[in-house]
């Protein structure tokens, strides 16, 4: 039963990723159908077609690896400059790495090409993949934080932390100074109704609070056993790991909280401008992985994770016998979701093979024919990506190694829940 039940977990993981992708690649088709522009083929996955069927002018398939997929456009970038016309330094720098071949264009496709289109049509195409992933990142935030609400730490307490925690006594396996909360007289079970004459109904409402009350004697009222009681208490500062913070010295209860439609989008706003700090550190954080692929190390939870870990993660969600139902479930959407945000951002990346690299390319097309038109002549030839090959090279070598590293540490060494 435990098997079936990851299993479970892996497949609902691989459906998500595959709709996701399907989307994706929708977002791009669909605008660029509308701009008649001629699709020859729509994908998802990679390797061997498992199925395919054609109808008008696109084949539409499933590929047996679900972990990208594509769509294939005609003319996606302009014809190759005739033999001895004058290049730009680029391109004399560049030149052994140059696309030397270019699928020829039939008669009846001319005018149903992407590089003949505008540049505004060809950033709607490009960026219509990466919104489709935004899109489904903001319904399942509306739903999940707005719907039924995310888990956060209320005010009541769990359980009292005996000390004050430092990077050399983490888990206060030693006799060290007494925690806030201890010194108080802090019970479990106690529920904490005001801080400093301010009701509060969860942490997060004293957070900015506490942070200000550091070292400082501040009044809790406190419901215990139903009856309301003062309490005194001086929160002290702690840091571990590199981060400061307030501290009392309690385990709190997490609870359900409902979210405002702003609350739901600030959350995703959050998450996205994370994931976005994710990505720039992932180089370092595949040096980090290095040395955590051997069993057993210790492993940054808060770091980059492949698809093999997220599977793992959503296996032992589907297995937990001690996670309800329904929270499986929202825990898989959320996961679903935080995929779908890392799909936006890291294709929103200014670099080719990256939509984020077509989209700069247009953005560049469109400053370029307006500086043109300023001058009174016209733009002849269409900004051609391809001249990003050697990047294209260098950025797909770099994500692979990048791939692999991760890959090799979920598997060597998994980050469990």
């Amino acid at each position: 039963m435990n098997f079936i039940s990851q299993l479970g977990g892996w497949l609902f993981l691989i459906i998500g990723l595959a709709i996701s992708i399907g989307l994706h690649e929708l977002g791009h088709m669909w605008p660029a159908k509308a701009f008649g522009v001629k699709v020859t083929r729509y994908m998802i996955g990679f390797g061997p077609t498992l199925f395919s069927r054609k109808r008008g002018d696109t084949e539409y398939g499933i590929k047996a690896i679900p972990l990208g997929g594509y769509i294939q456009m005609v003319g996606m970038v302009p014809p190759l400059q005739p033999a001895g016309s004058k290049k730009n330094f680029w391109q004399r720098i560049t030149g052994f790495a140059q696309p030397t071949e270019q699928p020829a264009i039939d008669p009846e496709d001319e005018g149903k090409t992407f590089y003949q289109l505008a540049p505004w049509k060809k950033l709607i195409i490009m960026f219509g993949g990466p919104f489709a992933n935004l899109l489904i990142a903001m319904v399942l935030a509306l739903a999940l934080f707005s719907g039924f609400g995310a888990y956060e730490r209320t005010t009541t307490v769990h359980d009292i932390v005996a000390c004050i925690p430092s990077d050399a006594n983490p888990n206060c396996d030693t006799v060290g100074s007494a925690s806030p909360a201890a010194k108080a007289g802090l019970l479990a079970g106690d529920k904490i109704l005001m801080f400093n004459q301010v009701r509060v109904s969860k942490w997060s409402d004293l957070d900015s609070m506490l942070a200000k009350s550091i070292d400082q004697r501040v009044s809790l009222v406190v419901m215990r056993a139903g009856q309301e009681i003062s309490i005194e208490i001086t929160p002290v500062k702690i840091t571990i790991g590199g981060t400061t913070k307030a501290y009392l010295g309690v385990y709190l209860e997490s609870a359900r909280f409902q979210q405002s439609i702003p609350e739901a989008f600030g959350q995703l706003g959050s998450m996205l401008v994370g994931t976005g700090d994710l990505i720039l550190k992932l180089p370092n954080q595949a040096i980090s992985a290095l040395s955590e692929i051997v069993p057993g190390a210790p492993r940054d939870s808060q770091g980059a994770i492949s698809i093999i870990g997220l599977g793992q993660f959503s296996g032992e969600i589907a297995s937990n016998q001690d996670i309800s139902l329904l929270d499986k479930v929202l825990s898989q959407l959320g996961m679903l979701m935080s995929l779908n945000v890392a799909l936006f951002v890291f294709n929103m990346i200014p670099l080719v093979p990256l939509d984020g690299g077509h989209i700069a390319g247009a953005v560049y097309e469109s400053i370029k024919r307006g500086v043109w038109r300023l001058r009174g002549k016209k733009l002849e030839r269409p900004v051609d990506t391809s001249q990003m090959t050697p990047i294209a090279y260098f950025v797909a070598s770099l994500l692979l190694v990048l791939t692999l590293v991760l890959i090799l540490r979920d598997i060597f060494n998994p980050l469990h829940m």
